[in-house]
């Protein structure tokens, strides 16, 4: 079965260059559908990106179809929870606002930046707050960005397809990814402190 993954790669990678708007858009969309149900397997497809397209129109296709499944996903979610279960929906919706009121920017950031964290609960959580698209679109940008470059770049270094099998963990979150994820969360955490102590 992974064979015929491989091979199927292949023969797509080949035929790109001759149908390659067509392929560009049935590509992206398709990435907007997979996101829009939140999916596991996400990163496969972030570098597969890379792969086809090279890193700069990969990012492009990565992180905009990304933002826009998600948007999809949080309007419907709310949708569905607040029709469906109104009084517990606000009730639970109410309490995370009230928590992350202070600093959701940060927050908010730092959720979208923790890999590991599945996007289906991502989007499940964002989707009881009350934030705006703006707000939606900057935190969510902001978060996924570090993961996607790292995906994309991975994928469009790929120059056989048969290098995609020996892809490991460590190969995807280097030291030097890792470390400058901890900066960044560390210094979203000094600055939630920094405003609550102000809001005391």
């Amino acid at each position: 079965m992974l064979e015929s993954f491989f091979l199927y790669i292949n023969f797509i990678n080949q035929n790109l260059e001759n149908n390659y708007l067509i392929f560009f858009l049935i590509y992206f969309f398709s990435l907007i559908v997979f996101f829009s149900f939140s999916l596991p397997g996400g990163p496969i497809l972030l570098i597969a990106s890379g792969f086809f397209f090279g890193f700069y129109t990969g990012f492009l296709i990565n992180i905009f179809s990304i933002l826009i499944g998600s948007y999809f996903f949080v309007f419907f979610a709310k949708f569905f929870f607040n029709k469906s279960f109104n009084r517990l929906y606000l009730k639970f919706s109410n309490k995370l606002n009230k928590l992350i009121k202070n600093s959701s920017y940060e927050y908010l950031i730092i959720f979208r930046l923790i890999q590991g964290n599945p996007l289906f609960i991502q989007n499940l959580f964002i989707s009881f707050l009350n934030i705006s698209k703006t707000k939606f679109i900057l935190t969510s940008f902001a978060g996924f960005s570090p993961a996607i470059i790292i995906f994309t770049y991975l994928g469009s270094k790929l120059l056989k397809i048969h290098e995609i099998k020996n892809i490991t963990y460590n190969d995807i979150f280097s030291k030097e990814f890792i470390f400058i994820l901890i900066i960044c969360i560390l210094l979203l955490i000094f600055r939630i402190i920094y405003n609550y102590k102000r809001n005391d």
